[in-house]
């Protein structure tokens, strides 16, 4: 999976200068937007600054890729003409949220109606594009009855009076399903679970010409190909999803989309790779640091990942299903809890960020959403309603995991049953038995290299192995031995061991995937973690062991391109 870190900033835009008046600054062209007072900057240097939290390792780098200076006079301009408004009629402007890839600003009129401006940072990719497709998105959303942000303005150049892209939109009512999720009965959780599969029932019937994402035609560069969507301003065109502009991939000239065969689809992700390896890739540890004593500490070359690609080509069109299953889909780039709005007797009253949305053939785009999945339970998988568990003898310890599991098999089993019954074409494309190999290959051959060859090593074993459930032909690929597959699954169990450890740490010091944190809890978290690299080291036997452990700890600052 891509990791939530982007590129850094190299670079920082000039701020505009205050002084002047909303319509001079308009009339003026962007040549001319050089400098802002340095009272300015400081006054506004919370809006331009991370202060959501910390991280306990690498966090200049976080902070880096978040700082981003805007001209704040003139988005409280933008912000007032898009509800037809003086710009005397803004009372005020405050951060409210801030992610992996935007902040949203709140902005209050006088009379207390709120809107939202959510700005990219400017390391964000892909330039323009991310704005145009996601706007576009949800637009063509609301068009079908879909409760996400309706749009007021919005800008794809940074090169205007605010200097930044941003997109102005509705201030949806309720709260995040985030903030309750946990607290909800279990009627309670069927009610959230019955309504997001009815939603997304109600997407699928979307009819789309092609795979990509989706803009208005407008929005697009005049070179940029595209296919109309019947009846409409709206079109399909290259791919938002961020595995195509991660570093170095946004100059490649290669083919993004938008793709009508979906053979095109299987293989040009593959095809992206391939070009970013040979023109940049290079031997280095793999980026997830902690699988690094598996591999003896040893570089991972380029060349294996890339030979691994030319084999997935080779059987990527074995990898269709029947017809039925190619339909063209739309689906939430990240849906989970704190992009689902909810009202306080918990009816969905919103979706929201469809940023890096992508549109893709049924038999890809299927599947549970991450969140709410339970696919490493074996109870999950039987497809069995989860019994509730009997908690008499237990300690508060033993319950809270107990109800934790039934929990997640109950999300699991519901949204199963659910899609089921109301939407039969998502189910059918889900109970195909070929269908999570194929979804998993079909990731690992598109997401970014960065040092780790083993999981599509793992998942070209599988299919030789499970090919006779694609194909009553044999297999266009093998291994020289069962041996080098045998040692390739082992690494794969090693790296899955890995990642159950990694999760059982992490929460133990009190950190997210990349090391983030609360603020409150920053220096306890630090403190942790330093414990634990003094206790890991010192249960070690050697000084080679000791040596390798400290210079490779996953929890230190380190220079990410290694």
């Amino acid at each position: 999976m891509i990791t939530s870190k982007v590129a850094p900033w190299r670079w920082r835009r000039s701020a505009i200068t205050p002084s002047l008046s909303i319509s001079t600054i308009c009339a003026m062209p962007y040549s001319t937007f050089t400098s802002l007072k340095a009272s300015t900057i400081d006054s506004n240097r919370r809006l331009f600054e991370y202060t959501s939290g910390r991280w306990i390792y690498n966090e200049n780098i976080r902070l880096t890729e978040r700082y981003g200076e805007f001209n704040v006079d003139a988005l409280k301009s933008a912000a007032a003409q898009s509800l037809r408004r003086r710009d005397t009629d803004v009372k005020s402007v405050s951060k409210l949220a801030e992610g992996g890839f935007n902040r949203v600003i709140q902005i209050t009129m006088v009379d207390d109606t709120q809107i939202l401006a959510r700005l990219p940072y400017p390391s964000t990719e892909p330039r323009r594009l991310a704005v145009a497709s996601e706007v576009a998105t949800l637009a063509l959303l609301r068009a079908h009855g879909l409760p996400v942000p309706r749009v007021y303005a919005y800008s794809t150049d940074a090169r205007n009076p605010v200097g930044s892209e941003y997109i102005i939109m509705e201030k949806l009512s309720g709260r995040p399903l985030g903030a309750c999720w946990f607290d909800l009965s279990d009627q309670q959780r069927l009610k959230v679970l019955l309504q997001l599969v009815q939603l997304e029932t109600k997407i699928h019937t979307i009819e789309l010409p092609a795979s990509g994402s989706i803009y208005y035609a407008r929005d697009l560069p005049s070179d940029s190909p595209r296919i109309a969507i019947s009846d409409s301003d709206f079109c399909i065109g290259p791919s938002a999803a961020l595995k195509w502009w991660f570093a170095e991939r946004s100059t490649l000239r290669i083919d993004r989309g938008p793709c009508v065969d979906a053979i095109d689809v299987l293989r040009n992700p593959a095809l992206k790779e391939l070009a970013w390896l040979r023109a940049y890739g290079r031997p280095r540890f793999p980026f997830q640091r902690a699988y690094r004593e598996s591999m003896e500490y040893q570089l991972s070359l380029p060349s294996d990942h890339i030979r691994s690609l030319e084999e997935y080509l080779k059987i990527a069109p074995g990898l269709l299903p029947p017809n039925e299953l190619l339909r063209p889909l739309l689906r939430h780039p990240d849906l989970q809890t704190n992009n689902i709005f909810v009202s306080d007797d918990f009816d969905i009253v919103g979706l929201i960020d469809w940023q890096h949305a992508s549109v893709l053939p049924l038999f890809l785009a299927a599947g549970i959403p991450k969140f709410f999945q339970n696919y490493d339970d074996p109870e999950s998988l039987a497809f069995r309603p989860p019994p509730h568990p009997d908690l008499s003898g237990m300690d508060d310890d033993e319950k809270a995991d107990a109800l934790d599991d039934f929990r997640r098999r109950h999300t699991h089993f519901f949204y199963l049953a659910f899609t089921q019954r109301f939407n039969e074409p998502h189910f059918c494309a889900m109970d195909q038995p070929t269908n999570m190999l194929t979804r998993r290959i079909f990731s690992h051959a598109g997401e970014p290299w960065e040092g780790n060859n083993v999981p599509l090593q793992a998942d070209l074993v599988l299919l030789t192995k499970l090919w006779h459930e694609y194909s009553a032909g044999s297999c266009p690929i093998s291994f020289p031995s069962a041996k080098e597959a045998d040692s390739i699954m082992h690494l794969q169990n090693m790296q899955e061991e890995v990642d159950l450890n990694l999760k059982h740490i992490r929460n133990v010091i009190g950190i997210g995937m990349d090391g983030w944190t609360s603020s409150d809890g920053y220096e306890a978290a630090c403190s942790r973690a330093r414990q634990m690299k003094v206790d890991g080291l010192g249960s070690l036997d050697t000084e080679y062991e000791r040596e390798m452990t400290s210079l490779h700890w996953p929890f230190d600052d380190h220079n990410e391109d290694e």
